[in-house]
C-alpha cells in the first residue's frame, strides 16, 4: 500500500500500532460502504485476527463502529468529526493554486485559476509560462460566461439561479440570444467531458483550455485553465496537454474531498 511505502521511507521513530490502525482506516476509506471483518482485513493486508484486535480499539474510540445486526464495520462518530474538521480547514484557492506552477511547467502553457465572483468568472491566480501570451487577461479579469472556455465551465456546472442573469445579459450584448440551442449543446458537452476548449474564437490566436474543480459536496469550487498560442498549444481532446489538465483538476478535486462516486451539483 502507498501508506506502507511512505512509512518505510521515513526513518523517524513512530508508533507502529498507530500506523497499523491507519491501514485499517485507509482500507475503510477506499470501500464504497461498510465491510465485514474478513473483507477489511484483506483490504488492509493483514490477518483477520490482527485486524479484529485493532478494530475493537478503534470502535472504543469512536473512529469505527460495528453494526450489531450484521457485524459489519464502518466509520464512527469520531471519524466523522475529524473528517468534517479537516474539510473545514481546506482552502480551495490554496489547493488549486499549488497546482498551477506544476501545470504550467508540464504543459508549457500559462496556467490560470478562476472562481465565481460578484461579476461572474474571475481570474484570481496567473502563472505565466516561459512563452507568455499577449492578451488582456490578468488577475482580476472577468471572463464572459458564454464565450470563454473558463466561463462556459461555470455556466455548465453552477446552479441556474447564479448564472441566469449574466448569461441573458451576455446574449443580448454579444448577439447570441438567437442561438440558445447551440449554447445548451456546448454546456451539455462540457458536463460530459468535464473539459472545455476555445481555439481562437474568444481571443484571436489564443487557445484556452479549462477543467472544473469540485468540492466535497460535488459543487463547482473553481476552474483551472491553460492559455497558449493557437499555433503551438495542442487542444485535441485526446492529446497530452488535455490529459494533464484533466488529471490536475481531478487531483485538486480529490484534495478537496470530492469523490467520483458523487455527481456534480446540477446546473
Amino acid at each position: 500500500m502507498a501508506r506502507s511505502a511512505e512509512r518505510h521511507s521515513d526513518s523517524r521513530a513512530g508508533i507502529q500500532s498507530v500506523e497499523v490502525a491507519a491501514q485499517l482506516l485507509d482500507a475503510m476509506a477506499a470501500a464504497p460502504g461498510s465491510l465485514a471483518l474478513k473483507d477489511i482485513a484483506a483490504a488492509a493486508g493483514m490477518p483477520a485476527s490482527k485486524a479484529h484486535r485493532y478494530l475493537v480499539s478503534l470502535c472504543r474510540t469512536g473512529m469505527m463502529e460495528q453494526d450489531p445486526a450484521t457485524g459489519r464495520y464502518d466509520f464512527g462518530r469520531f471519524a466523522l468529526a475529524v473528517g468534517l474538521a479537516a474539510l473545514g480547514r481546506i482552502d480551495v484557492v490554496a489547493v488549486a493554486t499549488g497546482t498551477l506552477r506544476r501545470l504550467s511547467d508540464r504543459t508549457g502553457a500559462t496556467a490560470v485559476l478562476a472562481v465565481w465572483g460578484e461579476h461572474g468568472p474571475t481570474v484570481i491566480r496567473f502563472e505565466e509560462s516561459a512563452q507568455p501570451v499577449r492578451m488582456n487577461v490578468r488577475v482580476g479579469s472577468t471572463l464572459p460566461a458564454t464565450r470563454s472556455a473558463i466561463g462556459q465551465i461555470f455556466a455548465a456546472f453552477l446552479p441556474d439561479n447564479l448564472t441566469r442573469e449574466l448569461i441573458a445579459a451576455e446574449r443580448q450584448l454579444f448577439g447570441t440570444g438567437s442561438a440558445p440551442t447551440q449554447f445548451d449543446k456546448i454546456l451539455e458537452d462540457v458536463r460530459n467531458r468535464r473539459l472545455n476548449r476555445n481555439v481562437g474564437t474568444y481571443i484571436p490566436g489564443v487557445t484556452a483550455l479549462a477543467a472544473p474543480v469540485f468540492d466535497a459536496q460535488g459543487r463547482l469550487a473553481a476552474v483551472i485553465g491553460l492559455l497558449g498560442h493557437e499555433a503551438s498549444l495542442d487542444a485535441s481532446w485526446t492529446g497530452a496537454v488535455m490529459a494533464v489538465l484533466g488529471e490536475t483538476a481531478v487531483g485538486a478535486s480529490a484534495r478537496l474531498g470530492f469523490s467520483e462516486t458523487l455527481s456534480p451539483a446540477p446546473s
